[in-house]
């Protein structure tokens, strides 16, 4: 052979690591806002459970009472991070198995920077009482229209970037992925238009919150999550999917099953229609027991080499939380349990494991997995990534077993009506203060899992600084 040919495969190499360099600086931008949005999300939780079982801490502070402070968790999590760390990992997989360039770094970064003013803009809003009152979707109409815009944007972009790829053939995670933009966009619109600029009135809008918060949890978050299981636990152990036929139809009836399940069953409703909402949610038990059934055949006979990388370390975990959380959220759809376990810690945890055990944890392993690589340098201190992984791990099972077993005991107690709320209260409070242990270990995690990406940054600048002077 002549000495000058390439190999197949290095060719192949050379193309993918070309068109993953043109996705650098978004990258950088969002993973790190991400992962500050995370870090501030984790700071509130903090205070928010601290404020419950010591009312008098920040007492003084009105702009911090228990109400706002849980709402800019959830809004810090969900669209600082959430919507920013799947936008990133969302378009890394669209440049590497499309092999194509991003269709526009510099906009995209623009787009970026808007997302986070929008963010900004209602984080400052809620923290001065400027808030819709809709869970989880607490942002003021100014900034949660700049938010949606910008992510259409970002959504474009990458929509364009998968158009354009040169493998034709699709997988499975790229199916979540786009289904999880889409989605998103939609149920986004839908709730600016019914809520904010043209409210629908009544238990109405109750019932489009619920269906808002279930979809943008269950199918964006999660399809995002999922995209990232299908493609690094086959990647990283060097196997093929089991089936994909298993994958497509774990895809479709997912998408339709779970986008029903929002409408508690005590909803001032006709009877149908939280009866529909539980129909749906556990009917999500087909999809969720034919991935599980696909990704154990992926993964039998291979089980030791699940702790070979920490991108899959952090992927099988995240893929156990889910399975966790999903027959959480099934079980307590049921009626009877239901009945227990409404308005107490049993959901908080469900919530929680899904997107900070879950979620949070497949971002992670995605991230550790596509910087390097996109970056052309080896994480600065492998170290903290041990750290960020085994803080928020214990952040995660402390604070989900304690509420859990907090919630539980709360659902038994409200059931007798000679309890009184401060015995209840008194009860349930050593189940709180356990968790904010957790809440702890979460907070401290990630400033180690910021930090060592902050430090990847500052040592790909300074490389690109050498070169640009020699």
């Amino acid at each position: 052979m002549n000495a000058t040919t390439t190999h197949p495969s290095n060719t192949r190499n050379d193309v993918v690591a070309g068109v993953e360099s043109s996705c650098r600086l978004p990258l950088m931008v969002l993973f790190i806002s991400a992962l500050s949005w995370l870090l501030l999300a984790t700071v509130f939780g903090l205070i928010a459970s601290l404020k419950f079982h010591m009312p008098q801490f920040l007492a003084g502070t009105p702009n911090l009472t228990y109400g706002r402070v849980t709402a800019l968790q959830a809004d810090c999590a969900l669209y600082g991070f959430g919507l920013q760390a799947g936008m990133a990992f969302i378009l890394w997989l669209f440049v590497r198995l499309g092999r194509t360039p991003v269709a526009s770094s510099l906009m995209l970064t623009i787009a970026a920077s808007f997302f986070n003013f929008a963010i900004t803009l209602g984080v400052v809003g809620v923290f001065c009482g400027d808030s819709t009152g809709f869970q989880n979707f607490e942002f003021p109409p100014y900034a949660a229209w700049t938010m949606w815009i910008s992510y259409i944007v970002m959504g474009v972009i990458a929509i364009l970037t998968y158009s354009n790829r040169d493998e034709q053939q699709t997988y499975p995670s790229q199916w979540f992925g786009l289904t999880s933009l889409f989605w998103f966009a939609w149920i986004c619109a839908t709730a600016l238009l019914l809520l904010l600029e043209h409210p629908v009135r009544g238990v109405v809008q109750s019932s489009i919150n619920w269906w808002y918060v279930h979809n943008l949890h269950t199918i964006v978050l999660g399809f995002t999550g999922l995209a990232a299981i299908f493609y690094f636990i086959p990647k990283l152990l060097g196997r093929q999917l089991f089936s994909r036929q298993l994958a497509l139809f774990a895809f479709w009836t997912l998408a339709l099953f779970g986008s029903w399940g929002a409408v508690p069953n005590g909803a001032p409703l006709p009877e149908w229609i939280p009866a529909m909402s539980t129909v749906g949610i556990v009917l999500t038990a087909i999809p969720i027991i034919a991935i599980v059934l696909n990704i154990w055949q992926t993964i039998r006979g291979h089980h030791e080499r699940l702790d070979s990388s920490w991108p899959l370390k952090f992927t099988y975990v995240g893929l156990m939380f889910w399975v966790i959380a999903s027959v959480q959220l099934i079980v307590g759809a049921v009626p009877s349990v239901s009945s227990l376990t409404d308005f107490t810690w049993f959901t908080v945890a469900q919530k929680n494991l899904w997107v900070y055990g879950f979620f949070a944890l497949t971002m992670f392993g995605a991230m550790y997995y596509a910087l390097p690589r996109v970056m052309g340098i080896e994480w600065p201190s492998p170290a903290m990534i041990k750290a960020h992984f085994w803080l928020t791990f214990l952040g995660v099972v402390l604070s989900y077993i304690a509420l859990l077993v907090g919630g539980i005991a709360q659902g038994y107690l409200l059931t007798n009506p000679q309890n009184s709320f401060a015995v209840i209260l008194k009860t349930t409070l050593m189940a709180v203060r356990v968790s904010t242990l957790g809440d702890l270990l979460l907070v401290v995690g990630q400033f180690a899992g910021l930090l060592n990406l902050v430090l990847l940054a500052v040592r790909a600048a300074g490389r690109e600084l050498k070169i640009s002077k020699s």
